[in-house]
């Protein structure tokens, strides 16, 4: 192979990554950063998408033991950087799902220990968060999840964990 085509190639496939980065960080909305946080350590997830259901990404674990005070924190923000959002849902859910890595929760009030949601415009670079205290009696797989709703997008982000209730 000559010089020259291997120069192309590299280029070629230099302009390809670019142009992937540069797509996906064009397409993205929303950077959410999610805690729970407990007696004996704490777990984080960052923002995944939708599709594919459940996201791509693998979700992080945490343990801990029935009745613990355990706390919910996130920050969403919004990076889209092309004008306001209007009307964007924002939910939060634990919930009840029996095994890890279920891709979709199961529709509440099943399960549910604790939900809640806003709906919100967002100018660029705006952010909401929220911390909440909450307790989980009984032992079983829970999901922690943070989620966007109504972004006019072909995608929604999301972040979520992972519990087991001991």
């Amino acid at each position: 192979m000559s010089r020259v085509k291997r120069h192309l190639g590299r280029a070629a496939l230099a302009l390809a990554a670019f142009a992937a980065t540069t797509a996906a960080a064009f397409g993205e909305h929303a950077s959410i950063d999610l805690q729970v946080i407990g007696p004996d350590g704490r777990q984080q997830a960052s923002a995944d998408q939708e599709p594919p259901p459940g996201g791509v990404n693998p979700r992080p674990k945490l343990t801990v033991q029935s009745g613990d005070p355990l706390v919910l924190h996130f920050i969403l923000t919004n990076v889209y950087p092309h004008g306001l959002l209007k009307d964007v849902t924002v939910r939060y859910v634990v919930v009840r799902t029996g095994k890890f890595g279920v891709k979709q929760a199961p529709e509440p009030p099943e399960g549910v220990v604790t939900q809640g949601s806003a709906t919100l415009n967002f100018k660029p670079k705006s952010r909401v968060g929220a911390r909440l205290a909450f307790r989980i009696d009984e032992p079983g797989i829970y999901m922690v999840r943070v989620d966007t709703q109504n972004t006019k997008s072909d995608h929604e982000h999301f972040s979520a964990i992972d519990l087991e209730v001991k």
